[in-house]
């Protein structure tokens, strides 16, 4: 599984002090850092690493915080990014100049580790918010389109030789309408359980995966049969917990996945086996296709991206709700892949006994 690099924040104060306690407050918390002692420098340094956040003092020599967020607003590459000012001044003149040049939040001297901790948790949840309803806009318009384009394509032929055509030609227009409406309702189906899942708290509970993966299956199993695939799996088991149709709507992605990329015609192989420490199992999909190279494998389980040109039929939906429920489980997703030699997708859950998400 390819990890994400940490999430890297500027600070930006000429308070050695200030900024040393920063620094060491986020670093403890798994955060990146990277550190400028006035704004001048800051602008610098935030044009050349484009941090995720940025934390400012305003009384700085060279540049001063608001100076900065000037600058920042008439950047178009820097102008996303977050920016927390910190001062001592607790004026609400100077917070509201501050939020007039498009501060994302104002703390004042003396601070709390919380503070700083719950406001950067805060910023980081909204970019994530907007960075993903951007990538939505551009995903969904581009992939509800062309369904679109072709059931009102084939509709229209339909109107226009009505009465015309023969029986075979209508039904092969209106077979095409069905496939086009059922992709779009594939999209938007996906789309609701994405929202589903950032929003709706549940108890992992005990699973009985042999009833769910029949589930799945039965749910692909017009694809399975178009593609010929052949399934391979065992007879039994392991114990884990999850939420039942979420899990099937793992099983669900990477099964068709698999029937999609994996050969032709595909052999699909599924198992699961707990991990050493025996506090969770991982649940697996192999495929004999042609693989993924580096570069492919690190846009997997991002929302709304496309993988390959050879995994370019999937409408970058899928993946990232296995991962985004997973996490959500309490566990985690990857894949083993190279080019030529298929790809194994995984992910975990916990074991009964374990702490799960809600």
């Amino acid at each position: 599984m390819t990890l994400l690099n940490p999430t890297t924040i500027l600070i930006i104060d000429d308070d050695e002090p200030v900024r040393l306690t920063l620094r060491d407050m986020l670093e403890l918390n798994g955060f990146q850092t990277v550190v400028a002692t006035n704004g001048q420098e800051g602008l610098e340094i935030a044009r050349s690493v484009l941090p995720s956040i940025v934390i400012t003092d305003v009384s700085m020599p060279a540049m001063t915080g608001f100076e900065l967020l000037e600058k920042f607003r008439l950047d178009p590459a820097l102008r996303a990014i977050p920016v927390i000012v910190i001062s001592a001044k607790a004026d609400r003149a100077a917070m509201r100049q501050g939020m007039e040049l498009g501060a994302a939040d104002f703390i004042t001297k003396p601070f709390t580790e919380s503070e700083v901790l719950h406001s950067v948790a805060t910023r980081l949840e909204k970019k994530e918010l907007l960075d993903e309803l951007d990538a939505f806009a551009h995903t969904v318009a581009h992939d509800l389109k062309n369904p679109l384009a072709t059931l009102f394509g084939r509709l229209d032929l339909c109107t226009m030789t009505l009465g015309r055509a023969d029986e075979a030609t209508l039904r092969r227009h209106l077979n095409s309408a069905r496939h086009s409406a059922s992709r779009l309702a594939e999209i938007l189906d996906e789309l609701l359980i994405l929202a589903g899942v950032r929003r709706q708290a549940i108890v992992p509970e005990p699973l009985d995966m042999a009833a769910i993966v029949a589930e799945a299956l039965d749910r692909v199993e017009n694809l399975l049969r178009e593609t010929k695939a052949q399934v391979k799996m065992p007879d039994r088991w392991p114990a884990a917990l999850g939420h039942a149709p979420w899990v099937t709507q793992i099983w669900v992605n990477y099964i068709s996945n698999a029937a999609k990329y994996g050969g032709e015609p595909p052999v699909i192989e599924l198992g699961g086996e707990p991990l050493a420490g025996g506090t969770r199992v991982r649940w697996w999909v192999r495929d004999r296709g042609p693989g993924l190279d580096a570069a492919a494998v690190e846009k997997l389980f991002v929302p709304f991206t496309r993988i390959s040109s050879v995994r370019a039929k999937g409408h970058g939906l899928g993946l990232s709700i296995v991962r985004r429920i997973a996490e959500k489980l309490g566990g985690t997703v990857g894949v083993e892949t190279k080019p030529g030699e298929g790809a194994r997708f995984w992910f975990e859950l916990p074991v009964p006994g374990q702490a799960g998400s809600s």
